[in-house]
């Protein structure tokens, strides 16, 4: 890295900024909207955030957007009995919204609620695009649905024939405001998205300002540089601080304590 890097003085001043851009996005994995963030740079991982939170918050509750089965892929999974976590995940094809209960049973029932639904503006229905069920390919490759065909596409040169194991589903949609009344639950500790390129607009949709989750990861991978930039302008205007970890992008408003001594 050191002798890429001693190439790029090599180009002209002007096109310098861009060449390092360049190799920090396609050598080191960081999104651009990620770069130069100086006072708002977080350099910390999910479970080192959620360790911290426990401190003053012994019971953490998460909302999860796109939960799939809640295991395969799953960056929460691994930390629920380490930090005591309950939550409410959504997921909207059918099939693996069985397959997540299923695998969330052994937690006991007052811990997690589901909605097979997916998220939007309006409650109704709307088409989903995703894989069929029957279909043979990668270990990720039923994981990846989206309303937007195109997102599904992007996967082409790494799953043979892929056109024709897309299939259209009608799924339920539900706001957010509709999420909560039904799971009668007013509050999360937790924000986590996993949406296959709609992670940008189900952001906005939660409205980060008003509800204020202390903590915040959506998947950053298939956003575009802007999508992703003004997602993460948003939660640092809100006072969050932000990181990169791997595919997703990790935001952590820290509480601050009441002085010691003080009334509540």
């Amino acid at each position: 890295m050191g002798v890429i890097r001693a190439l790029t003085r090599l180009v002209p001043s002007s096109l310098r900024r861009y060449c390092r851009d360049l190799i920090d996005t396609d050598f080191r994995g960081v999104r651009p909207a990620l770069l130069h963030l100086e006072q708002s740079e977080l350099s910390l991982n999910l479970d080192m955030v959620l360790s911290h939170y426990r401190v003053d918050h012994s019971k953490i509750c998460y909302l999860q957007v796109g939960a799939f089965d809640g295991v395969a892929g799953d960056p929460v999974y691994p930390l629920i009995e380490r930090h005591g976590l309950r939550g409410i995940l959504i997921e909207p094809q059918h099939d693996a919204f069985l397959r997540l209960k299923e695998n969330y049973s052994r937690f006991g029932e007052s811990a997690f609620k589901f909605v097979n639904a997916a998220i939007a503006s309006d409650d109704g229905s709307s088409i989903l695009y995703r894989i069929k069920p029957e279909a043979r390919g990668p270990e990720w490759l039923h994981q990846i649905a989206s309303f937007d065909r195109n997102v599904l596409m992007k996967h082409a040169s790494m799953v043979s024939n892929l056109e024709s194991l897309v299939q259209a589903e009608e799924v339920r949609c539900v706001t957010f405001a509709t999420v909560f009344k039904e799971v009668g639950i007013e509050h999360v500790d937790m924000l986590q998205i996993d949406a296959e390129g709609y992670d940008a607009e189900i952001l906005r949709l939660f409205n980060i300002g008003a509800r204020k989750p202390a903590i915040v990861q959506f998947e950053h991978k298939h956003l575009t540089v802007l999508d992703h930039k003004t997602s993460v302008k948003m939660l640092i205007d809100q006072g969050y601080k932000v990181t990169a970890c791997g595919n997703n992008t990790l935001a952590y408003l820290e509480q601050k304590r009441a002085p010691a001594g003080s009334k509540s």
